[in-house]
């Protein structure tokens, strides 16, 4: 309850203060940030960081399925143990459950 009213708090503020400083601020905030975005060098450090994201989650998906039953190792079959024999009963294949006194 406490993230959703400090986002609406901070929604309510950013609606506010956008609302009072017009549409001049709003063209000359959208000029810089898209000359910003088209600077050689943001360029640069987001190609990096988009190289290094890649890296980071080929590391942790490889990870993740080497400690998974499914995953590549140990000769274990592909797909997981498959289905779950059916038991006869409800347990121990000989009869159902007591669940005391009826």
């Amino acid at each position: 309850m406490r993230y959703k009213l400090t986002f609406a708090m901070g929604f309510a503020a950013g609606y506010t203060l956008g609302a009072k400083a017009g549409r001049e601020r709003y063209e000359q905030i959208s000029r810089t940030l898209h000359g910003l975005a088209e600077s050689p060098t943001v360029q640069s450090a987001a190609g990096m960081l988009q190289a290094q994201a890649g890296k980071v989650v080929d590391n942790a998906r490889a990870t993740l399925m080497q400690k998974l039953p499914i995953g590549g190792g140990g000769g274990r079959d592909p797909y997981g143990p498959g289905p779950v024999p059916a038991m006869n009963g409800h347990g121990r294949g000989d009869a159902p459950p007591d669940f005391g006194p009826h």
